[in-house]
């Protein structure tokens, strides 16, 4: 309780958006293929609406992987606001819906929120550190379980002048009680290079890989995608 009460406080006190500022409006888009080592190939598709302004981030992205008999989708809505006073610290709040059968996954709808520290951040770098709490409302093999977590995720961009690279790691762990002696903790990797082809036109090949505490990272069992991608900017004012 004292944790959310601190973060109420400080954002009450030191966030603010400046009004006589218009926000930017980006999308992006993708579409290929993607192959998984537990699964044939399959369709790969991407879909990302983004709104910034100087102290304010607003996004929502779907990835959606989809092969003859198993079906990976996250939708992920994020809001994030820096502090006036501290403009290297920011709060945040992420909404996700997920549906992964390759980890029998049937439904997850998941919540996080806390702080971000802006470690780098510059038009050709970036770098975040986060830390917060998470909670899941999930069904693995139609048995419904309540979870809640310590979250710590880090992201890492670099823009160069014919590609770009990005990376996002999120530690995922729990503190409920296990249920069936199973823990939850996990790890979630997302990362990819972009093929700077056209100014709005990229192809883009990466990964995404979950994988639980007591397992390692395999690229074997990871979703590995090649995409072309579109990005443009969006004339909206709201």
């Amino acid at each position: 309780m004292k944790y959310f009460i601190s973060i109420l406080f400080c954002s009450i006190v030191f966030a603010h958006n400046p009004n006589a500022e218009l926000p930017d409006w980006k999308q992006y888009t993708r579409l290929g293929i993607v192959n998984s080592g537990m699964e044939n190939p399959g369709v790969a598709t991407y879909l990302r609406l983004k709104r910034t302004t100087s102290y304010t981030f607003q996004d929502i992205r779907i990835y959606g992987h989809f092969f003859d008999h198993d079906t990976e989708i996250r939708i992920r809505q994020k809001t994030s606001r820096r502090f006036m006073s501290l403009d290297w610290l920011y709060s945040f709040n992420t909404l996700i819906y997920e549906k992964n059968t390759l980890m029998d996954v049937n439904l997850r709808y998941h919540y996080n929120q806390g702080l971000g520290w802006l470690i780098r951040n510059s038009e050709e770098s970036n770098t975040t550190l986060e830390i917060g709490v998470a909670f899941d409302n999930s069904d693995y093999l139609n048995t419904e379980q309540k979870t809640s977590y310590f979250r710590t995720g880090m992201t890492f961009d670099k823009d160069l002048k014919l590609f770009s690279t990005k990376l996002e790691v999120d530690y995922y762990h729990q503190l409920s009680e296990h249920v069936q002696n199973t823990d939850l903790s996990r790890f979630q990797m997302v990362g990819n290079v972009q093929l700077n082809f056209k100014k709005s036109i990229l192809i883009v090949l990466g990964f995404t890989q979950d994988f639980q505490t007591n397992e390692s990272f395999d690229f074997e069992t990871a979703s590995i995608f090649l995409t072309l991608a579109f990005k443009r900017p969006l004339n909206w004012t709201f």
